[in-house]
């Protein structure tokens, strides 16, 4: 109740009440307390932010309210984070309340938590806020802070400013505004028009909001301060100082002309960091006898005692040593982190080590998923070997380079001991090359390979299908004969048949390969999810196959593939002279990524569709399956 701000919903009263009763329980007559906890607030009339935000701008708010709406959530920000010291944890349109002359109030503080030792709060249990407006952060470090809200109205400001599905496709000023010219020629309101700069502004600071780096976010003041500057000077249309947002001609206009790679000013692709597994620095492909000898003796060790102990395992990698470690994962929500260390059996065959730090893992889940990724068996699929849970020992030492050793007191060892690659990762690949001339048949040996494993992830493992959730060029690895295998699948995504999965708040990966709608996914079934893996694919085949990389915006990478990659000349450009049996080879393949890349999860292929339109040799038609 000592919450008192025009822009946040003030709390009138509230009562606890506890009553003793008696009810009937398991046959007999037992006293229990009956508790009434009740809130009294202020009524605000015009109900939430929500409901005004449209795609369309014929209804809704003109630009002089919306401004107002997000001036004014930046004061209840700038309050809350300053003088009461209070992170919300869940801002969002529904948790935004209009008053009088749509006077924001922010309310429902269920999930708010004050500061008082610092400035950020670390959480061990659940991550609260929606999927879709919560910082990466949250995820990476399960850490929040004032810059976590910042994100979130990131988010509020741009649906607010261009609709939730503009909002949902681009992060990019200019072709954003784009869009408003052609929204606002086709009888918007010219509100928007006569505050040019002030628009322009606001979707500036959606993208400084949205930053991946918290530290680069501005605060709520500083916010305020750049609002308060676009009041302060005429930039209107109409005083000479602004170009309009859009002038006569441009009915005809279209945002794909314009030139994404001079307009791209998207954030950073690496919203969460990248799995990293076990490499070496040899990537020249070559192949002696002595690793073909050595990979024999893996296969041999394959479920053997020796990969299931503790002490065979922590003397393979020096005692863990932080000179062995070749990788590390990020967090998620069963164990903390994870690293990967290079073993050395008998002087000279390699096994990688992932070690689980801070394990969550209970016993019984972590034996019982071990041993169906251990029956795994596919040449696409990197191996598990072995693993071993023991908490004989109580504690662990985790030792990093520079520190003294942590010790991890009462946390079971839990291990997983993969086959070694020797060639990276296919990101490493795909960095390697640039856009210089590469080999298409090695082009198409990877993205041939990478489907046939994920078709066997999802239609090979019979009743318990594994989804990946994670799929990327980071978690593809290359053996010595550059054969990709698709790893970083861990225990998180083992799914029964007829059962569901709520990916809320579970996010791991980088998010630049995950499709739009998956953010906006509360609980889906195995058929969604599956797609999920499918557009995180197609990304991929477009990557390997044009080598455009993905920066950050997915429609840029599309639209320039759409645009320029059907034509002989680029197509040759990258792969020098090649036959015509080669070249619709390539184009093929290019129209597979765009199908699975459809912005509606039903209009994408599955695996095994995708594996037949590679076997036939044809390319895919919209609307027919093959």
């Amino acid at each position: 109740m000592r919450v008192a701000h025009k822009n946040v919903v003030r709390l009138v009263g509230y009562c606890s009440h506890t009553q003793s009763e008696v009810l009937e329980y398991d046959g007999k007559s037992v006293f229990a307390e009956a508790r009434q906890r009740l809130i009294c607030m202020e009524y605000v009339p015009d109900g939430t932010l929500d409901k005004y935000i449209t795609d369309e701008f014929h209804g809704g708010l003109d630009w002089n309210h919306r401004y107002k709406v997000l001036n004014g959530i930046c004061h209840g920000l700038r309050y809350l984070h300053d003088e009461v010291r209070i992170i919300h944890r869940d801002i969002k349109e529904s948790n935004i309340l209009l008053g009088d002359n749509h006077v924001p109030k922010i309310f429902d503080f269920g999930f708010s938590t004050s500061l008082r030792d610092g400035e950020s709060l670390s959480v061990d249990k659940g991550i609260h806020g929606t999927i879709g407006y919560m910082a990466p952060e949250l995820i990476t470090d399960r850490t929040y802070s004032n810059k976590s809200d910042i994100f979130s109205f990131g988010v509020v400001m741009m649906k607010l400013l261009i609709g939730s599905t503009c909002a949902s496709e681009n992060r990019n000023v200019e072709l954003i505004l784009e869009k408003l010219r052609k929204r606002l020629v086709k009888g918007a309101f010219s509100s928007w028009e006569n505050n040019y700069h002030q628009v322009r502004t606001c979707l500036e600071t959606v993208y400084s909001c949205m930053d991946m780096d918290p530290d680069k976010r501005p605060t709520a003041f500083e916010i305020i301060q750049r609002l308060d500057e676009t009041e302060s000077t005429d930039y209107s249309v109409s005083s000479g100082h602004a170009p309009p947002l859009w002038q006569p001609g441009d009915e005809e206009s279209d945002s794909s002309d314009v030139d994404a790679s001079e307009l791209e000013r998207t954030p950073s692709n690496d919203i969460l960091p990248s799995d990293e597994e076990p490499t070496s620095a040899d990537t020249t492909g070559e192949t002696s006898t002595q690793e073909h000898n050595m990979c024999a003796v893996v296969s041999k060790l394959s479920g053997s005692a020796e990969l299931s102990s503790l002490d065979f395992l922590e003397r393979i990698t020096d005692g863990f040593s932080y000179e062995r470690i070749v990788g590390k994962d990020s967090l998620d929500a069963d164990y903390h982190k994870a690293f990967v260390y290079e073993g050395n059996i008998s002087g000279r065959t390699m096994v990688a080590v992932k070690r689980l730090i801070g394990a969550k893992i209970p016993v019984a889940k972590f034996t019982r998923d071990a041993e169906q990724f251990m029956s795994l068996d596919h040449k696409n699929i990197v191996k598990l070997l072995g693993y071993c849970h023991d908490e004989s020992r109580g504690h662990k030492l985790v030792h990093l380079k520079g520190k003294p050793p942590q010790d991890f007191k009462g946390a079971p060892e839990q291990l997983l001991c993969y086959e070694y690659m020797h060639n990276g990762s296919l990101r490493e690949y795909l960095i390697g090359h640039g856009s210089r001339e590469v080999d298409w048949h090695m082009c198409y040996k990877l993205i041939k390979g990478t489907c046939e494993g994920l078709r066997y992830l999802h239609e090979g493992c019979g009743d318990r299908p594994i989804l990946h959730l994670n799929l990327s060029p980071s978690n593809v690895l290359l053996d010595e004969n550059k054969v990709p295998r698709i790893t970083g699948f861990d225990f998180s995504k083992l799914i029964g048949e007829k059962n569901t999965k709520s990916v809320n708040a579970q996010i791991k990966g980088p998010l630049a390969y995950l499709p739009p709608d998956f953010f906006h996914s509360k609980g889906t079934d195995l058929k969604y999810l599956a797609t999920v893996d499918i557009y995180s694919l197609g990304l991929m085949i477009l990557d390997i196959a044009t080598h455009q990389g993905i920066k950050g915006n997915h429609d840029i990478l599309i639209k320039t593939v759409e645009n320029n990659w059907r034509q002989d000349s680029q197509i040759a450009t990258l792969y020098g002279s090649l036959e015509d049996k080669f070249q619709a080879q390539v184009k093929m393949c290019i129209d597979i990524g765009l199908h699975c890349v459809k912005s509606m999860p039903g209009d994408r292929p599955t695996a095994g569709e995708i594996i037949r339109w590679l076997d036939k040799g044809s390319k895919p038609v919209p609307g027919q399956r093959p």
